[in-house]
């Protein structure tokens, strides 16, 4: 096979817009919300009074009616949800919202650890203090000029894309 002389392609890889990065855990909350919470809303409709308010809520957790049944479902919606994000990161190095507006994760090592992706996604734990990171996590990529959010930063991994110089 004959060896072509084209011009090489002229990327560079830098950190994702915010924007996309927004859209793309939107995305993949939607996805997360059809295939792991709403199989849990039967059983909850169950367990829960019809038109309850948090309240109502708080009074029923306390009481400790059917606290075990709400809880373990909580739990394990959140370990599915772990795995979601830790599975297709590490095979992939994305998501599917990642995957849909081509951006990805890469680490600084060049090769994403299991302990990269379990402290980048440990925000999904619902134990206290972890659960705090569901609200601090993404409003510190705010504040940095990397647009990194806390756990990208403690687990030295980036959310990228790659950008055309022609574009520029």
């Amino acid at each position: 096979m004959p060896r072509l002389n084209l011009p090489k392609e002229k990327v560079f890889i830098g950190p994702a817009m915010l924007w996309k990065r927004i859209l793309a855990f939107a995305i993949d909350i939607l996805i997360l919300s059809v295939f792991v919470m709403f199989p849990f809303t039967g059983l909850f409709k169950k367990l829960l009074p019809k038109d309850y308010s948090f309240s109502q809520l708080f009074s029923i957790l306390g009481s400790g009616e059917n606290t075990g049944y709400i809880l373990s479902i909580y739990f394990a919606s959140s370990i599915l949800m772990l795995l979601y994000f830790y599975l297709l990161e590490k095979k992939m190095g994305q998501t599917i919202g990642k995957k849909l507006l081509n951006i990805y994760v890469i680490s600084d090592s060049n090769h994403l650890s299991r302990w990269q992706l379990f402290v980048r996604n440990i925000y999904l734990i619902p134990i206290f203090p972890f659960d705090l990171l569901i609200i601090a996590d993404p409003l510190f990529m705010l504040f940095t000029k990397s647009t990194q959010r806390l756990s990208e930063i403690l687990s030295r991994t980036r959310v990228v894309e790659k950008y055309n110089y022609e574009s520029f």
